[in-house]
């Protein structure tokens, strides 16, 4: 019996153990099975988050990239514009359009010009064009040159300007009409494409870098380092067919410090370029870790509670509650994994229902959210939702959608993307699970979408209004003038500039004169019809192309000219800007276009010509083009080719128009300006100063005259007969406006000897009341050195007397249009007798010009004029017939 019992006990003892035996070996393949896929699922989602992170930065860097890369090609077109006759590459690389395409990027540093040798000729943001200290390195100026290819090439880091910060050499080749190759070269602060390569985040653990195939690092990113100054990582990458292709490297260690991890890299549009996310396994895995820990030991418990069972019952009861715990709290720290996932989350079992999801997808369709429970079909669920997807279609329609939707799960080779009624686009990834079922992950890829839109929306519309950019408004020209021959419909191009512009961002700021544009375009925007297109240039040039205007070109350009008077009047109304009341107008060129073949940038050219003609007669008007203008623009752009040759060749001349006092006598002269040309012979001053003016030439024309006029009165001094005449020299606004302006007329003084008091400079009175202040000062400086100040033109201004007491004046000069008619208008000698009182009262000396007659002299001189100047007494001649004309006076007894 006792033998039995033990045998009964020992069957007993042996079958309780075999059962402990198969329970801890069913949990331990449990729990080890969990763990696995756990890991997985960590592995795919940090190998997910981390793909993610890459095609954000490769994303990020292609828009920079490529906004860099057209604003270097915008040069080229720029610079391939047909340039005026005798404007070298120098001054044209100079233009203000080109200075802005520089400045509309922000990141951008010491954008230049280079020529194919890899000279400076233009650094946009060096005062004066300069080159700066630190040029592109002659290799790297040779590399940009020989590409095959026009295209961006960037640049090993190198220490910027400030010796601290890195920066980026970026260069693109330009190839001009004429065959001549320059080089667009700028450069970018390391730390801006580093902000980029994050994507404004600050990922824990991530390493990320910009690198060439070849292994050398550009830019890199530790997440505990910060920038990494490493020249190379550890291996290079292989190149692909295609941009945004995965590296075909290793990618088994992290590119900076080669720990075992998940490592993406992307190819970016730029051959040789790429981004790279990589993150360390153990970061991958830190969450499945934990997991693992917890599960071991609940595991352990059980397993002791179930060695504890075969003795007690009631032991092995609550070591079981215990393991039942842990297994609770293990699908809760699952059930939190799944919720803080970015991406949507639905598992299905092998039979199409629904196992698991989380809250990012009913975030995603919250439509569905009532109707989500364990079992559910996913074919009910799409059945759910496509009447969201498909509003208004027929339910055979719908039944197609589900069942092309379930067909696409079934063979998921590639992801799915859907637009939700909310606006946002998501990308679906569906895979097959080993036991049958299917994982669907739900991505929100709206950002992606936008970015590459804003990419589009660079390329081809101005930042500031909105509006097309040039290179959209050629396109649109050529399209519409294809049209226009097509249909035999006329095409107009208005070509707007605003007067003035510079003047109020002078006085605001620049930020005051976006507000303008800004308003500016919403105007032209609702002055035009809805085919019509508006574009802006740059700066305050704006275009308007109209379509479809009448067959006949009268009809045609009357058509026009209403719409341009409707847009002059709408830019002539008031603008409210940051507090400001700005009143504005607009000068408008205007161009048909349709009756024969023309490229954009004829029209464009022919407009531009117009609105110039407009802005000659003093803006705020319209105008249309005519074959005249252009034969007139060409032959200005003659004459100024010629006069730039004027001073190198020697081709101007002084004339002097004698001053006479009462007796007689020569007091003095008037410096006057001839120009001898090689083929239109002398020139009068008519004929150039304007063109001078417009130009700038002005300026060292100026400089020569008063040097030339000192000369003259510092050889005049070593002989008695002329050493005490006076010289009255003409200052135009634009050298009076210079700087350099007291310096330069101290120094040409001191070079030549002269006694400053026999030097006067002729001012009119708009140049001095343009800014009363400087004018005063300057003036002051000067008189203070004994040089003496005529007023030129005295009585055709209207606010001359208020500042007249505060000017330092010598003389004032009637002009000629009060002298012609002494003795047939009574209003005009009034006028000069007013003149000539006021200025005895102000114990001024008077000449009077253009004395033409002796009725004039007489008259003049009964009422108090001292000096005379006009055709009655000499006419403008030579230096050398001067100094005769006054030895002679001076030997006459």
């Amino acid at each position: 019996m006792r033998s039995a019992l033990h045998l009964h006990g020992r069957r007993l003892y042996l079958a309780i153990w075999v059962l402990v035996g198969l329970l801890i070996a069913g949990l331990a393949g449990s729990v080890l099975v969990l763990l696995y896929k756990q890991r997985s699922a960590d592995l795919a989602d940090s190998r997910a988050g981390v793909a993610r992170l890459a095609r954000g930065a490769e994303v990020g860097m292609n828009r920079t990239l490529l906004a860099v890369d057209v604003l270097l090609a915008t040069f080229e077109e720029l610079l391939g514009e047909p340039r005026p006759a005798g404007q070298s590459l120098y001054e044209q690389a100079r233009a203000p359009a080109l200075a802005a395409v520089a400045r509309q990027n922000l990141m951008l540093r010491h954008v230049m010009l280079l020529d194919d040798a890899g000279r400076p000729i233009v650094a946009f943001d060096e005062p004066g064009g300069a080159a700066p200290s630190g040029l592109p390195a002659p290799e790297f100026v040779r590399q940009a040159l020989a590409q095959a290819l026009p295209g961006l090439l960037l640049g090993n880091p190198v220490p910027g300007a400030d010796g601290v910060q890195q920066v980026l050499p970026v260069a693109r080749p330009l190839r001009l009409p004429d065959g001549r190759r320059l080089l667009a070269t700028a450069q970018i602060p390391v730390e801006a494409l580093a902000a980029v390569l994050m994507q404004g985040l600050a990922p824990s653990q991530v390493e990320l870098t910009l690198e060439r195939s070849t292994g050398e690092l550009l830019i890199g990113l530790d997440p505990e380092r910060g920038l990494d100054e490493r020249s190379h990582v550890q291996e290079g990458l292989a190149l692909q067919d295609a941009p945004g292709a995965p590296a075909s490297a290793p990618q088994g260690y992290t590119r900076l410090r080669a720990r075992p991890g998940l490592v993406s890299a992307r190819a970016l549009m730029y051959d040789g370029l790429w981004v790279t996310a990589s993150l360390p396994r153990t970061a991958a895995l830190a969450d499945w870790a934990a997991l693992a820990r917890l599960s071991t030991a609940a595991t352990l418990l059980l397993i002791a509670s179930l060695v504890l069972a075969g003795a007690l019952a009631t032991l092995h009861t609550r070591q079981m509650d215990l393991a039942r715990g842990a297994l609770a709290r293990s699908k809760a720290l699952l059930d939190q994994a799944l919720g803080v996932m970015v991406s949507g989350f639905v598992l299905l079992d092998r039979d199409g229902l629904l196992v698991q999801w989380n809250t990012r997808f009913e975030e995603f369709f919250p439509w569905l959210a009532p109707l989500l429970e364990p079992g559910l079909p996913f074919r009910r669920l799409l059945q759910a939702t496509v009447h969201y997807h498909l509003p208004g279609a027929s339910a055979e329609a719908k039944a197609a959608w589900v069942e092309e939707r379930l067909r696409h799960q079934q063979a998921a080779d590639s992801p799915l993307e859907q637009h939700l009624p909310t606006g946002r686009i998501v990308q679906i990834t569906e895979r097959p699970t080993p036991d049958g079922g299917v994982v669907i992950l739900y991505h929100d890829v709206t950002e992606l979408h936008q970015a590459a839109a804003d990419v589009e929306h660079l390329a081809f519309y101005d930042p500031l209004t909105g509006l097309a950019n040039r290179r959209l408004l050629l396109q649109r020209i050529e399209q519409a003038g294809a049209d226009a021959l097509r249909t035999g419909l006329h095409g107009a191009v208005l070509f707007i500039d605003l007067d003035r512009f510079k003047t109020l961002n002078d006085t605001l700021g620049h930020e005051v004169g976006d507000l303008l544009l800004g308003q500016v375009a919403r105007r032209l925007q609702g002055a035009v019809r809805a085919g019509d297109v508006v574009a802006r240039l740059g700066g305050d040039e704006f275009v308007i192309v109209l379509l479809r205007l009448d067959r006949h070109p009268d009809t045609a350009q009357a058509q026009a000219r209403g719409v341009a008077e409707k847009v002059l009047a709408s830019l002539n109304q008031p603008y409210a800007l940051d507090g400001h009341v700005h009143h504005s107008s607009a000068s408008i060129g205007a161009a048909l276009f349709g009756q024969e073949p023309q490229t954009a940038t004829d029209v464009l050219k022919q407009a531009d010509i117009a609105m110039y003609e407009a802005k000659s007669e003093h803006g705020n008007a319209v105008c249309f083009f005519a074959p005249s203008m252009q034969q007139a623009l060409s032959e200005r752009a003659q004459l100024v080719a010629d006069l730039k040759q004027a001073l190198p060749e020697d081709q101007l001349r002084l004339y002097l128009q004698p001053q006479f006092d009462g007796a007689g006598r020569v007091v003095g002269a008037e410096v006057l300006l001839r120009w001898q040309h090689p083929q239109r012979g002398l020139v009068g001053p008519a004929q150039f100063i304007a063109v001078a003016e417009e130009s700038e030439l002005i300026v060292p024309i100026g400089r020569w005259v008063l040097a030339t006029a000192c000369a003259l009165l510092g050889r005049w001094q070593r002989e008695p007969q002329l050493r005490e005449l006076c010289l009255s020299v003409n200052v135009s606004a634009r050298q009076f406006r210079q700087d350099d302006f007291v310096p330069m007329v101290m120094g040409c003084m001191a070079e030549a000897g002269v006694r400053p008091h026999l030097l006067e400079l002729e001012l009119t009175e708009s140049l001095v009341l343009e800014n009363v202040a400087e004018s005063i000062d300057k003036m002051h400086q000067l008189r203070t050195r004994g040089v003496r100040f005529v007023v030129d033109d005295f009585g055709t201004g209207y606010s001359s007397l208020a500042y007249l007491t505060r000017l330092p004046l010598h003389r004032l000069k009637i002009d000629r249009s009060f002298v012609q008619y002494l003795g047939e208008r009574h209003s005009d000698e009034v006028v000069v007798q007013t003149i000539l009182g006021m200025a005895r009262n102000l114990e001024l000396d008077v000449v009077a010009e253009g004395v033409e007659t002796q009725q004039q002299h007489d008259f003049l001189a009964a009422h108090g004029c001292t000096t005379y100047q006009g055709f009655l007494l000499a006419r403008p001649m030579p230096v050398e017939q001067f100094e005769v004309l006054v030895r002679q006076g001076a030997a006459a007894p």
